[in-house]
């Protein structure tokens, strides 16, 4: 199903044209996106209870005293049960926070899967016959089946990616900033390169999605024509053409799938390489520049560092 020169819409143009059918379903869009700041906040929100937690080691509570110090009577800090408590609120909000992005995004998109499906359906049978004459029915169909929901997961998927790991990984640069700024300074570095690689393999995903779609709508296509033409089939004795047209599709798109798996093999360990490059130098500069900084904070200051890099690298 070769495609024209104005079908060819860059994933940003998809996205936004997506995102116009999401206009009824803004309720459910904005609890998902709350959702997502919330589980994103807790990131940065495990490393400074590990301060406390390390600081409390060494019998101190400056850090907790400072941070919640309005909220919490003084005589509690020292209470070894506070810590897991504050673990236990962070992990809850985070969990609420997960289920609220998920579950809205998820029933936004598959409502809009919904409406353009009918919408597809809708326009489709008012079309005239010389556009069915023209496009195989196989294409058709896997237009209005298989295209559709590929293309509405992959951009909720992407809002996924863009909202929760990218405010994820917003938070954590911001707290590791306000932590120990020279350090992070590594993550500038290595952000570019990082970046480059998943553009790249971006733009490779896509190519290879769009083969599949032409051969999944080849092997419906196939499939279509035999099994409602049955009879001709057997009248003419075509069942071995049939079965060779059908093993030719199929493994038209085995292909492309293989070459999709092997393209995310191949650069889920180079984005893997690079971010344990960049820890590898992080723990290094921990190491050398230490200067007066508080072991607490350099714990906390690694644990927020750890899974920044590895968040951003997941954006694909």
């Amino acid at each position: 199903m070769a495609m024209s020169e104005p079908a060819k819409a860059s994933g940003l143009q998809i996205y936004l044209r997506l995102l116009a059918y999401v206009k009824p379903y803004t309720g459910f869009f904005v609890i998902s996106l709350l959702g997502y700041a919330l589980f994103a906040l807790s990131q940065p929100a495990f490393a400074r209870l590990l301060e406390y937690f390390v600081e409390a080691l060494e019998g101190s509570h400056a850090t907790i005293s400072k941070d919640l110090g309005g909220f919490i009577p003084v005589e509690v800090f020292a209470s070894a049960v506070l810590i897991p408590v504050v673990m236990t609120v962070i992990a809850i909000l985070r969990g609420i926070g997960s289920f609220m992005g998920n579950y809205y995004l998820a029933k936004v998109g598959m409502n809009i899967v919904h409406d353009l499906r009918c919408l597809m359906f809708n326009h489709m049978v008012q079309l005239p016959n010389e556009y069915f004459d023209n496009n195989n029915s196989g294409h058709l169909i896997a237009r209005i089946t298989y295209n559709v929901s590929m293309v509405t997961t992959a951009a909720t998927d992407a809002i996924k990616v863009v909202v929760r790991e990218g405010l994820t990984v917003v938070f954590l640069i911001l707290y590791l900033l306000m932590t120990n700024w020279q350090l992070t300074l590594v993550f500038f570095a290595v952000g570019p390169l990082i970046a480059l690689v998943v553009t790249t393999a971006s733009k490779r995903f896509r190519k290879l999605s769009s083969k599949i779609q032409d051969s999944m709508g080849d092997l419906t296509h196939v499939s279509s024509e035999t099994i409602n033409g049955y009879r001709v089939v057997r009248g003419f004795g075509g069942e071995d053409y049939e079965s060779d047209r059908f093993s030719g599709a199929s493994t038209k798109n085995t292909r492309q799938s293989l070459k999709m798996t092997k393209a995310s093999a191949i650069h889920t360990p180079t984005l893997q390489l690079l971010v344990n490059s960049a820890l590898a130098i992080l723990f290094f500069l921990v190491l050398w520049l230490k200067g007066d900084a508080t072991t607490a904070s350099l714990v906390s200051f690694v644990t927020a560092a750890a899974p920044a890099p590895k968040t951003y690298s997941s954006a694909q």
